[in-house]
């Protein structure tokens, strides 16, 4: 039986009162929203917890790429989705239950959630790596259900207490713990010149990661130039690079141009793509490492010389293990700053949504987060400024981000259309903690109306006057913004109709001369194209197929030649031969008197066919076999170790 209550314990919200709903994907790549497990009448009664179990009201969750994949796709490798299946996996909340055997959590605890249950007894297990578990239960991996639900029953040793963080950089710390174990195994020192490849969520945490562990000079790439810019913005001193279609090595070059001439130490590879991997072989130098964070295909083809000849190494990663108190650390202490790559946030309800924006390029989405509302935004407001109860102190020292807050909503009061100017300007002088939060529009009303309520509560009086201030502001500022706006709009139609004007001028006058070149040109072009486009065709389509076979023919000469130990005749010999053969295709009546004095007959030609050595057999059998399509050149040669010949000596590759 669990431990639950309804009061608000320690800053915790109230307990709860909705349906447990979750979000749904199957084979048939369907995605939906629906009843899930544990459902609100067993989480309030607590009697479906186990032992060492607590009950986490999920408040962020943010989608990763394997949601999106499962959902699209319907696996990972071998990890299968077979039925109705619940994603997501990047998840914080707050404690509502807990198993009487539970002592490290009590309820209100504001936690994140490990997604994983190991057996605690397998090899990795007993060695400290448990994420190499043999049996697993990793939350949103078929078939074990994932985090996007409103309740879940997780053991209390895989829920990490977050004190006053936000639920949102809370849901952060998984892929944060994705880039530490990265890092950690690949073994950067400060210093070390390294190489991200791609600007995703995992790329941009480890480039932050990197940055702070004293990583120099840092490239990341990308083929996005929108989220390379997004990279800048949140790391000024990263050097970015977009990927341009050519092949690995030239694209290595290109990279090792951006690190001013320096062959990275340690290439940490975000994506998984094959021709990535591939150039970030190439770039590396001697000894260095490639480090593949990334998912890919089943199977890829790499540079494998290269690898070997710089004695490259090359390491993989699965998952993550003893990361989550270094990842809190991180976070609590400011060291890295996650809070900028949340970049849309949806409410549970409209999870639909969130997943179709998650999963569109065009959106500039970089991190997308789904998020409960109702009951515990006073709880968050509460943990944003690490005080449960409010005194005159603390007003004094929130007032100017509060009424930021009910500022914006007179701006979309008055002007609806502010919505798709992005986020209000914040005041420097608002609080990191306050702006780094990163609520939407929605929750920030809820938690400006919290406060008013709380200031009520304990005896704060608020001025009418300041409210009317801000008001009065407001209206000025916009009517400004809406003198100007129509100011610039007559003007710039103003020059667009003399632009269209001198266009039109310009166009009716050189239009008919550029027609008719255009239709003289198209025409000589026409007629070159015609038989002599065809001849040219035709001769490039030839050229490939005589060198082919000048090779075969020069090859299988060398092993008849060299295999009877003679000598090939001299050119001059061809020469001759090629004349008379001339002078005969000139004259057929003596071409076929010829053939009928030298044509054998059936006992010489059976007689030649016995006098054939194993050599020439052999040679005949080759080129027949090359004839037919079996052995390409370099295969031909290789077997031709079966008449003694070895070709040219070829310089070594070691």
């Amino acid at each position: 039986m669990g431990v639950i209550t309804n009061g608000k314990t320690n800053g915790a919200s109230a307990g709860p009162t909705k349906a447990n709903i979750g979000v749904f994907t199957n084979p048939k790549h369907d995605l939906w929203i629906s009843e899930a497990e544990p459902t609100l009448e067993t989480v309030l009664k607590g009697d479906e917890l186990k032992e060492g179990q607590v009950t986490v009201a999920i408040r962020s969750t943010g989608i990763c790429g394997s949601d999106v994949h499962f959902w699209k796709h319907g696996c990972i490798g071998p990890m299968i989705v077979g039925g109705d299946h619940v994603l997501g996996h990047e998840s914080a909340g707050e404690v509502i239950a807990v198993h009487p055997s539970v002592t490290s959590l009590k309820v209100g605890d504001r936690v994140a959630v490990e997604p994983q249950v190991i057996c605690n007894a397998c090899e990795p297990c007993l060695t400290g790596r448990y994420n190499g578990c043999e049996k697993v239960d990793f939350l949103s991996t078929p078939p074990v259900p994932g985090l996007l639900r409103r309740y879940v029953n997780h053991p209390a040793v895989w829920c990490h207490k977050i004190g006053n963080m936000s639920y949102e950089d809370g849901a952060m710390l998984e892929p944060l713990s994705v880039a530490l174990a990265g890092i950690h195994r690949a073994e950067v020192r400060l210093g070390d010149p390294v190489l991200v490849c791609g600007a995703g969520p995992i790329g941009l945490i480890t480039m932050l990661c990197l940055k702070a562990a004293g990583a120099c000079p840092l490239v990341i790439t990308d083929i996005d130039e929108g989220r390379l810019k997004f990279a800048k913005e949140i790391c000024p001193e990263v050097i970015t690079h977009k990927v341009e279609r050519m092949s690995a090595e030239d694209g290595a070059k290109v990279i090792v141009e951006k690190f001013g001439g320096i062959e990275p130490a340690i290439a940490i590879e975000c994506t998984g793509v094959e021709s990535s991997i591939a150039a970030a072989i190439w770039a590396v130098k001697f000894g260095g490492k490639v480090f593949v964070v990334g998912v890919g295909k089943n199977e890829i083809q790499l540079p494998f010389m290269r690898a070997s000849v710089r004695e490259v190494d090359l390491q993989f990663q699965y998952r993550y293990c003893n990361t989550w108190p270094r990842a809190i650390r991180l976070i609590e202490n400011g060291v890295v700053d996650l809070s900028k790559l949340v970049t849309h946030r949806f409410q549970l309800e409209d999870a639909l949504k969130a997943f179709d924006t998650a999963s569109d390029p065009t959106t500039g989405a970089i991190k997308v987060q789904i998020q409960t509302s109702g009951t515990e935004l006073l709880g968050q407001f509460r943990a944003l400024i690490g005080q449960p109860t409010f005194g005159p102190t603390t007003f004094e020292n929130f007032r100017i981000p509060f009424f930021s807050i009910i500022r914006t909503r007179l701006q979309l009061r008055d002007n609806p259309l502010r919505t798709s100017l992005g986020p209000p300007h914040r005041p420097s002088s608002q609080p990191a903690s306050i702006a780094a939060h990163g609520l939407s529009v929605a929750s920030q009303h809820s938690i400006a109306m919290s406060f008013a309520l709380v200031t009520r509560r304990s005896g704060l009086s608020v001025g009418r006057r300041m409210v009317r201030f801000e008001s009065t502001s407001t209206q000025k500022a916009s009517e400004a913004a809406k003198q100007a706006a129509s100011k610039a709009s007559s003007t710039a139609s103003e020059y667009t109709a003399k632009a269209s004007e001198g266009l039109s001028r310009v166009s009716s006058a050189a239009g008919p001369a550029i027609a008719n070149a255009a239709k003289g040109v198209s025409s000589a072009l026409g007629r070159v194209g015609g038989r002599t486009g065809r001849l040219i065709a035709f001769v490039e389509r030839q050229v490939p197929f005589v060198i082919y076979y000048s090779k075969v023919g020069i090859e299988l000469s060398k092993i008849v030649f060299r295999g009877q130990n003679m000598t090939p005749p001299p050119l001059s010999t061809f020469q001759t031969y090629f004349a008379n053969l001339f002078k005969q295709v000139k004259n057929p009546s003596a071409l076929l008197q010829t053939a009928q004095k030298t044509a054998p007959s059936s006992g010489n030609v059976l007689q030649r066919v016995r006098n054939f050595s194993s050599t020439q057999a052999i040679a005949g059998g080759v080129l027949l076999a090359e004839c037919l399509g079996f052995f390409t050149v370099g295969e031909m040669i290789g077997r031709v170790k079966l008449i003694g010949y070895h070709g040219e000596v070829a310089g070594a590759h070691h």
